[in-house]
């Protein structure tokens, strides 16, 4: 199978106009300095975005909006993307969903059969419509903390972030109950770096702000954001 960076280089070398799925941080993160690439996640502070090369093509992204009774049913992130993936839509056709305002984005290939199919969500019926992506807003709500550390592993990041042992963290990490930028990760060794987003189930999703100072005892000071 191809890798990612192959890929990318076969669309530079026959200078191709490619419009690719929606991509992870770290796909985004080595597509961000490429003039001929530009990145497109259907609204300002999307965080899953397509890559377009050699064109621009925003409407190839699709908003869509669930209608339906709030007094049965209450959408959540994880009710709308079980949802989709349950009906065989695969993850990287679908962009941010935000269920406070009962959207999600998608990719235009797919939103033809979405449309047709997904009538439910949790047994409660729904209506699916399309919406104006210009009324979209960012849903991100957030608090601050920081925490002082020996090193910046990831097993050693969890242990802080979720107040347990290493022990704990790296039987995390071997039962694939983390993410490291939408993706999974069996590596406990692997090193965090600022901006990256941390999945942790059933303690939430973390975001690294800042790493680089020091506290005068020599340590670490890492300043994150956990999403609420």
């Amino acid at each position: 199978m191809i890798s990612f960076k192959d890929k990318i280089t076969n669309i530079l070398d026959n200078k191709k106009s490619v419009s690719l799925r929606f991509l992870n941080l770290e796909e985004q993160t080595y597509l961000k300095k490429m003039k001929e690439c530009v990145l497109n996640g259907g609204y300002a502070e999307a965080e899953k975005k397509r890559a377009y090369f050699f064109n621009n093509e925003e409407a190839n992204i699709v908003c869509l909006k669930i209608n339906y009774n709030t007094k049965y049913l209450t959408l959540t992130h994880q009710n709308i993307l079980g949802t989709l993936l349950s009906l065989g839509i695969t993850i990287d056709s679908i962009g941010d969903i935000l269920p406070k305002q009962g959207v999600f984005f998608t990719t235009k290939e797919i939103s033809k059969e979405i449309l047709t199919s997904f009538n439910s969500v949790n047994k409660v019926s729904i209506e699916l419509t399309s919406y104006n992506k210009e009324l979209v807003f960012s849903e991100k709500e957030f608090e601050e903390y920081r925490t002082t550390l020996d090193s910046l592993r990831l097993d050693l990041v969890i242990s802080k972030i979720c107040k347990i042992s290493r022990k704990e963290s790296n039987i995390m990490i071997e039962k694939e109950l983390i993410k490291l930028n939408h993706q999974m990760n069996k590596k406990p060794t692997v090193i965090i770096k600022d901006n990256d987003i941390i999945s942790i189930r059933k303690y939430g999703r973390f975001k690294i702000i800042n790493s680089n100072k020091r506290s005068k005892k020599g340590k670490i000071v890492l300043n994150y954001y956990k999403y609420i």
